[in-house]
Parts: structure tokens; sequence; C-alpha cells
């Protein structure tokens, strides 16, 4: 029974760990992203390219590029994307909540100074 259930642990973390792989951007900034789109022949491809690079920056917490690449599919390719505007709105949330707990963890490393 105990080796079954660590097959299915180890199972259940090699499924993550692939897909997580997959969740990785296949550019190193928003700037690169965008260079690579103006290859691809329609302004949709383009589009649909940076979206996906757009999560896979929030999903690897690079926010700032996130944001970036999902302003420039609202100012240049379609200003009507949900997903671009999905996209700003997760980044900020998640930027928000980092910086919500590296002031608690500031907080609490000063808590001792004052005694």
């Amino acid at each position: 029974m105990n080796k079954a259930l660590l097959i299915t642990v180890f199972l259940t973390g090699a499924v993550l760990a692939v897909s997580s792989c997959s969740q990785q951007p296949k550019s190193a900034s928003a700037s690169q992203a965008i260079e690579q789109s103006k290859a691809l022949q329609t302004t949709d491809a383009q589009a649909k390219y940076l979206i996906d690079q757009a999560n896979a920056f929030v999903n690897s917490k690079n926010f700032d590029e996130a944001i970036q690449t999902a302003k420039y599919v609202l100012a240049n390719l379609d200003a009507n994307s949900a997903e671009a505007k999905s996209i700003l709105e997760k980044a900020a949330a998640e930027m928000k909540k980092v910086a919500l707990q590296k002031a608690e963890e500031v907080k609490k490393s000063l808590g001792g100074l004052g005694k």
C-alpha cells in the first residue's frame, strides 16, 4: 500500500514538473517576445503568441515582462483582448501579493529592534 502511494506521489510530481516546464516563456523578455512575434504572418497569430508568452511570464513570476507584453497586445494588436486585460489584472494582483509578503517579512524582521 505504501509503495502504491509513493508511486502515485512520484508520478504526480513528475506530471507537475513536466507541465510547469511548458509554462516557461520562450523569450527572455517582453521586447524579445515582441520582436519574435513580428515574424508571424497575421495579427491574430502575433496576439496569440504574445498572450501565451505573457501567461508564461506570469507563471514564471516575471510580472513586469507579462505586463509589458500584455500592454503591447492591447496597444498594437487587439485593443479589446480579454486575455491581455486578464493578464494585466493577474500580474498586478500577484505583484501586490508579493509586495505585501515582502513588507510583512521586513516588518517581522524589524519587530525585535524596537524592544
